[in-house]
């Protein structure tokens, strides 16, 4: 019997949601061995649902789902522009429903409505995101952690430039929301953030922890010589100094519009008082932070670590979305079981500003799963590696190479905010 999923819109009052979301949430945060948090917590922490899609698969005769997932809309940047992606998060089954096809039908119910809004990419971040490649869903970025000794560290350009200001978390949004949306214009898989992300970012009351505020988060915004905004960094005490006199600083995000605000923003935190060590665990695989100092030896970079997956829905409207370095015309047979992305599509990039995806009849060139196909899209994977691991089977000699050709990012996927 297929579980029968219903549908919630969350209702906002005063900062507080309503039962039904309570309810929900209570629900989401018992499947994710959350905190348990009363009511009046629980409908605060809720209320960063306001504007996002919730499901559930509930029994009879129990008010609380067995079964979760949240969605809402989101922008993501893609090489060249950006585009419309279904955010899915929350996904959870209570401990005592597992294997009875719970997160398959919540999932699926999902994918199924984004399609109909035309919404042409799903995407999620899990720390068991290989559960949804069956889904779908192909590993598109990745992460890495970075720690600095600052005590040791010596940047090559001796005199630091523009402004720094200290911010209080609360008036930084309005400050800093328009850098983020700048800075992540630079990377393809950046993310926007939504009131709720920032609200968590910049306070630490989540329902994760148990809506208790970190009082330990610090926000400083760089300006140019201008004094337009050009990036900006939140971080927290993650240790203090009186046990060793050196604290440990977690970075929790860094936005940098320009290779001058990244360097004077890792300037600042290498350079605060008592601190021996700064840590960012969500950075970039390619940070050039090594680069800027005089000798990279303080700096420890951690392995990767997935994060960002992503699910193809239309592939004609995600092909023509981004944008191509190269001119070239390569037909894909793309295997999707699911239907949505299933078909032969031709993608002809003679016009650079209007990159045109089409179904066709011709024979392919390269043969793939929308996993695969989801892996590629933002050009952090190379289509040549994906061949010799049989993922993606070359019908033309050569294909491979073309499409590697076609698919190169201008800089390397990255996304900081797990959702």
């Amino acid at each position: 019997m297929t579980p029968e999923v219903h549908r919630l819109v969350p209702h906002v009052t005063d900062g507080t949601a309503d039962a039904d979301t309570v309810t929900w949430a209570r629900a989401m945060q018992a499947a994710f061995l959350g905190p348990r948090m009363d009511a009046g917590d629980l409908a605060r922490a809720a209320a960063a649902y306001a504007g996002q899609r919730l499901r559930g698969v509930w029994e009879t005769a129990d008010p609380a789902p067995v079964a979760t997932l949240r969605s809402w809309d989101a922008r993501m940047t893609v090489p060249g522009g950006e585009l419309a992606v279904d955010a899915i998060s929350s996904i959870g089954v209570r401990s005592t429903h597992r294997r009875r096809g719970l997160l398959r039908a919540v999932l699926v119910d999902d994918l199924a409505e984004a399609v109909r809004a035309g919404t042409p990419v799903a995407a999620l971040t899990s720390t068991q995101g290989s559960l949804y490649e069956r889904f779908g869903f192909g590993l598109a970025t990745w992460t890495r952690s970075v720690s600095l000794e600052t005590r040791a560290a010596r940047f090559r350009a001796p005199d630091p430039t523009g402004r720094l200001r200290t911010l209080d978390v609360a008036t930084l949004p309005s400050a800093a929301a328009p850098v983020q949306d700048r800075a992540r214009r630079r990377h393809p898989g950046s993310m926007d953030r939504d009131a709720g992300s920032w609200t968590a970012l910049l306070t630490g009351e989540t329902g994760w922890t148990g809506m208790v505020p970190d009082r330990h988060r610090h926000a400083v915004l760089w300006s140019d010589a201008t004094g337009r905004p050009g990036g900006y960094a939140v971080y927290r005490v993650a240790r203090g100094w009186a046990e060793t006199g050196a604290a440990e600083v977690a970075v929790l995000d860094l936005q940098a519009t320009t290779p001058e605000s990244y360097r004077e923003l890792w300037r600042h935190l290498a350079s605060l008082d008592l601190v021996g060590t700064v840590s960012w665990s969500e950075a970039s695989v390619d940070e050039p932070l090594p680069w800027l100092l005089h000798d990279p030896r303080p700096l420890a970079l951690g392995a990767s670590r997935a994060m960002l997956w992503l699910r193809i829905l239309d592939v004609p409207a995600a092909l023509a979305a981004r944008r191509y370095p190269v001119i070239d015309r390569v037909v894909l047979r793309v295997h999707d079981p699911a239907g949505h992305a299933e078909g032969t599509w031709a993608l002809d990039t003679a016009d650079p500003v209007a990159p045109a995806a089409s179904p066709t009849r011709d024979e392919p060139d390269v043969a793939l799963d929308v996993p695969a196909l989801g892996s590629l899209y933002l050009g952090g994977v190379d289509p040549r590696v994906l061949a010799r691991a049989g993922r993606l089977e070359e019908r033309t000699p050569g294909a491979a190479g073309r499409l590697a050709r076609l698919f190169a990012a201008p800089s390397v996927p990255w996304n900081g905010i797990r959702f």
